[in-house]
């Protein structure tokens, strides 16, 4: 418990397993900021297109000069999704959603869901699904990213045997040459909150017995993740062997909110949800410790990569 509220060198990073209550003993945060720095940096991103997109329309020719996308060597953006049916739909209630691919070992595709814009009404309607859902024919970010986000992602995996092979019933997803690519979701904020829903809620696999999404990345997430909205099946089939890696920074302002949820949670196995709590600012600014600029800036360097 003291470990809640001891001074922390930005140096070190604390870990709670699934299994503790309490955070076990520190760590060099240089052992895990390699894996965490590229997601919370799409995250980063996410905010940066939206707005630019806001500025400027959905013109692809403009998405790779932007200045604020991350140095991502490693990755390549889908320019291509979403579809502008999806996109239409999207732009409507508030919700961004980008698409990475890693084409090296090890494979991956990471879904990018933006967090909140405190302009937006419709972030906020998602904020506070807690108390909206009950409204009849409720619809929010939350409800598209399922639905809408999911169907579209899964359709374009599987109608594209040149780059893709979906293995149905035994959950894999193969790339042309026949290296499994893992499917993950990343996002800061209510971006994380989406980004966990998405990942519990992806009603495709549960019908086809294909690909999951089997790491979530959540950056000082949002605590309304709709997991009890999500039909027991389907919630069922999408968790075994999910890991929900949360990485927040000390004293960001729903830290606190999470830690009184994930007390009053039993332990679960699958999900599996570990804590990852950085302290790269050393101030107790509850807003500005939220800021994904400042934890992805930290988490790079903490990798070792500074510029």
């Amino acid at each position: 418990m003291l470990r809640l509220f001891r001074r922390q060198p930005a140096t070190e990073v604390l870990v709670r397993d699934p299994a503790k209550r309490a955070y076990n003993s520190p760590e060099p945060a240089d052992n895990y900021a390699p894996l965490h720095w590229e997601y919370a940096a799409m995250s980063s991103a996410a905010y940066e297109k939206a707005r630019f997109k806001a500025r400027h329309g959905d013109r692809d020719d403009a998405g790779p000069t932007l200045t604020a996308s991350p140095s991502l060597p490693r990755w390549s953006r889908w320019a291509d999704f979403p579809s502008d049916e999806l996109l239409e739909k999207l732009s409507s209630s508030g919700l961004y959603v980008d698409v990475w691919e890693r084409e090296e070992q090890p494979k991956a595709i990471a879904v990018v869901f933006e967090g909140t814009n405190f302009t937006s009404m419709s972030d906020w309607r998602a904020n506070l699904r807690w108390f909206l859902r009950f409204l009849p024919s409720f619809e929010d970010q939350y409800t598209i990213a399922a639905d809408e986000v999911a169907r579209e992602l899964y359709e374009r995996l599987a109608t594209n045997p040149a780059r893709y092979e979906i293995k149905v019933g035994n959950a894999q997803l193969l790339s042309a040459s026949g290296d499994p690519i893992k499917l993950v979701a990343t996002g800061h904020s209510l971006g994380g909150g989406l980004a966990q829903h998405f990942a519990y809620a992806f009603q495709q696999p549960f019908a086809s017995g294909g690909p999951k999404v089997s790491e979530v990345f959540a950056f000082d997430a949002s605590p309304v993740t709709g997991w009890s909205v999500v039909p027991r099946g389907i919630r069922s089939c999408n968790a075994h062997n999910l890991r929900i890696n949360r990485v927040f920074e000390h004293g960001e302002i729903l830290a606190l909110v999470r830690l009184v949820t994930s007390r009053l949670l039993r332990y679960t196995e699958h999900p599996s949800v570990w804590e990852y709590r950085y302290n790269f600012d050393p101030s107790w600014n509850l807003v500005r410790n939220h800021s994904i600029g400042m934890l992805a800036q930290g988490l790079k360097k903490a990798a070792g990569l500074t510029t």
